[in-house]
């Protein structure tokens, strides 16, 4: 059996918490954004990272955008996507995605990182620490973005020589930490490939495919599993993208020692609190910024409830007002024909004691000419 690999050989050596408080205090650019830290779970895992007990999640966008940039480190991202995708694809180029436009009066879309393989072929991979931002609609809109990229690139060099079947392949990659509703429910699955189809099984070339990764069940499905077996690479980059536990951390590097390399460039913020908590603060205000947006969709959600809600309690109240008024409107025609009966009533007794009166007549002339 070989040497067993220890934290300190991937992240460096140990510190005690007094030690990271010392530094932060030390430095008064650090300890001010320290001190702006007023998500308490947040600062106690810089501390722990600072300390070297536990790792950084890729899913905040600061630290993956970092160990990802396809100018310095293009083999990662070939890697990693070639894994998720299912064939070999070397990245050739990062492509700026800031402000894209689906159209000239399209609204603006801000991708995270989108990258042409040396295929031609184009991939917008998005980390989403909430999948409900992330909707199918968002992913095929994303997708037709990339797609009139290409178009726009591949007329402007071909010109008038241009084809539709110069064309490449468009991968829309969303990795989800917490994963939408309708994926969160499918969980023996974590990996969902799909794109269009036929349903007679006619056979076309489409350009656009979708990948879904739901980091959640991923780790259900592993936390449940007495898995001994050696993990994939696959398995491997989905624990170095959203697990900084320890554990994880060692049975990466045990099975894929490569990985200690994109490790340690975490680990070059522990020795530089001042770069490391600016990576910490950006990653804590897209979490912010992340949480009012979903507070104020909850809140718009809620909202459309209560009005929903309203139009049909409205709804009930006029079909009630319509059915009082329906039998109000009954009640007085029974009562109207109450009054009738009534009055035809009345005149039947007039007539029957008119008729008493007439017989008790006849009757008396009749004994009077008997007598």
């Amino acid at each position: 059996m070989g040497k067993q690999i220890t934290m300190q050989e991937i992240l460096g050596k140990e510190k005690t918490r007094e030690e990271v408080l010392w530094e932060v205090n030390r430095n008064p650019a650090v300890y001010a954004l320290f001190r702006d830290m007023d998500n308490e779970t947040f600062r106690e895992h810089f501390i722990q990272f600072c300390m070297g007990v536990r790792g950084v999640k890729m899913t905040y966008d600061s630290f993956f955008k970092y160990i990802f940039d396809a100018e310095v480190h293009p083999e990662r991202l070939s890697r990693m996507l070639s894994q998720i995708i299912g064939r070999p694809l070397k990245v050739k180029r990062m492509l700026p995605v800031e402000h894209r436009r689906i159209s000239e009066q399209g609204s603006l879309l801000a991708l995270d990182i989108i990258v042409e393989f040396e295929t031609g072929e184009l991939a917008d991979v998005e980390i989403q620490k909430i999948g409900y931002y992330f909707p199918g609609q968002r992913m095929s809109c994303y997708s037709s973005d990339m797609v009139m990229l290409q178009y726009e690139r591949r007329r402007r060099a071909k010109g008038k020589a241009f084809t539709y079947c110069d064309m490449q392949k468009v991968y829309t990659i969303v990795l989800m930490e917490e994963s939408a509703k309708e994926v969160k429910e499918m969980e023996d699955c974590y990996l969902h490939r799909g794109g269009f189809e036929f349903d007679t099984g006619l056979k076309m070339e489409f350009l656009q495919e979708f990948y879904i990764i739901a980091l959640d069940n991923f780790f259900k499905i592993k936390d449940n599993k007495d898995d001994t077996k050696k993990m994939s690479e696959l398995e491997a980059w989905l624990y170095f993208i959203g697990s900084d536990k320890p554990e994880h951390i060692l049975r990466v590097v045990e099975q894929y020692p490569w990985f200690a390399e994109l490790y340690e460039d975490i680990a070059y913020f522990r020795q530089n609190p001042e770069e490391g908590i600016r990576m910490f603060s950006d990653a804590l205000r897209e979490m912010d910024e992340n949480t009012v947006k979903l507070m104020i969709d909850d809140m718009k959600e809620e909202a459309e409830r209560r009005r929903k809600e309203l139009e049909e309690s409205q709804k009930e109240l006029e079909e009630s007002q319509k059915e009082l008024e329906e039998s109000q409107k009954e009640l007085e025609e029974s009562q109207k024909e109450l009054e009738e009966s009534q009055k035809e009533l009345e005149e039947s007794q007039k007539e029957l004691e008119q008729q008493r009166k007439e017989n008790e007549e006849l009757r008396r002339l009749l004994g009077e000419r008997l007598n």
